[in-house]
This record gives C-alpha cells, sequence and structure tokens, in this order.
C-alpha cells in the first residue's frame, strides 16, 4: 500500500534511480520501438507536473492497454532513466503498474491547481472594473464578476485540457494575465479604447467554464464545446448579457467581434470567425497568444 504521507512528486525526479509511487495516468497508447518490439507509452501526473513511463510486458500489449484505464491513480514501479540520452529529459522505464483503491491515496496529490494568489487576481479584476468609465462595459463586467455562481465556476475552471493553463485555476491565471498585458499595451497605445479591450481581457475565454469536463485529475472536453467551441459558446454568453442589458449595437458588435477574433485570422485555423478588425481586437489577438505561448514554454 502507497503511504499516504510521503510519496515522490514529479517535480523531484530529476536522476537516475530506482521510483515506487502513485501518478495518475493521463494519456495511453500503444507505441512500436526501432527493434520492433510493442510497447506502453504512457503520460503520468501529479499536482507538480508530468512525466513519461514506458512499459515492456511479456504478454500482449493490447491486453495491458485495455486493463489501464485513464485518470486512475497507480503506483509506478521501475527506473528512472534519461531518454533520448544526453536529453536531460527523464522518464520512468516501468516493472509494474498497479491501479490503487481510493483509500490508498490523497485525491490532492493529484490535482494540479494554481500557484498564484486568488484572492489578489480578483483584487485586481475589481479593480478594473471599478476603474471603467464606460458605464456599459462595466454593467457588463458586473453582470458576470457580480454573480457568485458564475464567479464560482471562472475562478475554478481550467483554460485547456493539454496546453497551457490546464490545472484548476487556470482561466483565472490566464484571463488576468492577459489583462496585464492589455493594461501595459494601453500605456504604450494610449489611442486604444482601454474600457473595450480590458473587458475583452476578461471575457474572451467566459466560455470555458462550460468547455471542460474534470473528473479526478482527468480534464475532458464537453459534448457541447465539442460541437460549438469555447470561442462561439464566450460570446453567446456575452451576448445573452448584453441583450439583457438592452446594449448599443455598435459596442456590442465590437465586444463580439474581439471575442470571436482573439484567436487571429482565419486562414490561421485557430478557430477565429472573422479577421481580427480593431486595433483592441489585433491587441487582444496577441495578448492571448503571447501568454498561451510563453505559458507552455515554460511548462516544458
Amino acid at each position: 500500500m502507497t503511504s499516504k504521507s510521503t510519496r515522490d512528486f514529479v517535480e523531484n525526479i530529476d536522476s537516475q534511480r530506482s521510483i515506487k509511487t502513485a501518478f495518475a495516468v493521463l494519456h495511453k497508447t500503444m507505441r512500436t520501438a526501432s527493434s520492433g518490439r510493442q510497447y506502453l507509452a504512457l503520460s503520468l501526473t501529479d499536482k507538480t507536473g508530468r512525466i513519461d513511463g514506458r512499459m515492456f510486458p511479456d504478454s500482449k500489449v493490447e491486453n495491458l492497454f485495455n486493463s489501464i484505464p485513464t485518470g486512475t491513480i497507480c503506483q509506478v514501479e521501475g527506473a528512472v532513466t534519461e531518454f533520448p540520452p544526453g536529453s536531460g529529459k527523464m522518464n520512468i522505464v516501468i516493472n509494474s503498474l498497479q491501479e490503487l483503491c481510493d483509500e490508498e491515496y490523497q485525491l490532492e496529490d493529484f490535482i494540479a491547481t494554481s500557484p498564484h494568489d486568488q484572492d489578489k487576481q480578483v483584487k485586481e479584476i475589481r479593480k478594473v472594473i471599478q476603474a471603467m468609465e464606460n458605464q456599459e462595459l462595466k454593467s457588463l463586467l458586473k453582470s458576470f464578476f457580480c454573480d457568485q455562481e458564475f464567479t464560482k465556476e471562472y475562478y475554478q475552471a481550467p483554460a485547456a485540457m493539454i496546453h497551457h493553463h490546464n490545472y484548476l485555476g487556470g482561466l483565472l491565471d490566464h484571463s488576468v494575465e492577459v489583462l496585464l498585458i492589455c493594461k501595459r499595451l494601453c500605456e504604450l497605445f494610449p489611442q486604444l479604447d482601454r474600457d473595450l479591450l480590458l473587458t475583452g481581457a476578461l471575457l474572451h475565454d467566459v466560455g470555458k467554464i462550460r468547455t471542460y469536463d474534470y473528473h479526478k485529475v482527468k480534464i475532458e472536453m464537453s459534448r457541447e464545446s465539442i460541437l460549438l467551441d469555447h470561442l462561439y459558446l464566450s460570446a453567446e454568453m456575452v451576448h445573452e448579457k448584453m441583450r439583457h442589458l438592452k446594449f448599443p449595437d455598435e459596442l456590442s458588435q465590437q465586444v463580439l467581434h474581439l471575442i470571436l477574433s482573439h484567436h487571429g485570422k482565419v486562414n490561421l485555423g485557430w478557430g477565429s470567425s472573422v479577421n481580427p478588425k480593431l486595433p483592441e481586437a489585433v491587441a487582444l489577438h496577441h495578448a492571448d497568444n503571447l501568454d498561451a505561448r510563453v505559458k507552455e514554454m515554460m511548462d516544458k
């Protein structure tokens, strides 16, 4: 039985050695080595990060593949190796892997959460809303951020399944980071409509509260998001609020444009339904992309 008080976290695995500890199985796939031998490749995780695992079973790989459900917590025994050699990247050659019962582990050891001070982030959002001069945009933001049911989801949701900010609280982290980048852009380019851009920063990804289902350690796409995507869901949620608030048509169109174009030009294939055509839309796209790409590189 794995101890509940001590375990080997991914962040501490930095040398070749034997290991016996618990990880969550995030992904699995069957692969073929250069020798022609099939093996099972696993992505293992805990709250501190991910590590790859390889298992070369004596029996059929298909049988082992089917016996290991993703999202479960398993005790892993094997050897930490550097692979590819000279890469500095550690992974585990697994000798044995056994699914654990709920009472054999502490779930909080495997749930990745934001490292940031949530209260400080919320204060930043409230400060921005309070300073808004455009009363329509202030009312729109209040309709979201004064809604306890919405903020409970917004502050806990992940921002992605695999890529940047893919942990509980990731959406809040990403949104506030984009907000701070946009505030700096407004200082560099005072011609920008500050209130419009900061509204876009806070609302561009609100649909992500409906995008992901989170069960134990596994983030999955919701059925709704598979069919509609988070840009549409975000625009729909914001449009509904603006209709209720009887928003001016032009301002409504500008806000929706920022949301629907924030993944950049349509021909990039990143999901935008329209090219950014306002300076604020261009600024939001690059702020969003900058935050996502930098975060992704830092997490590698």
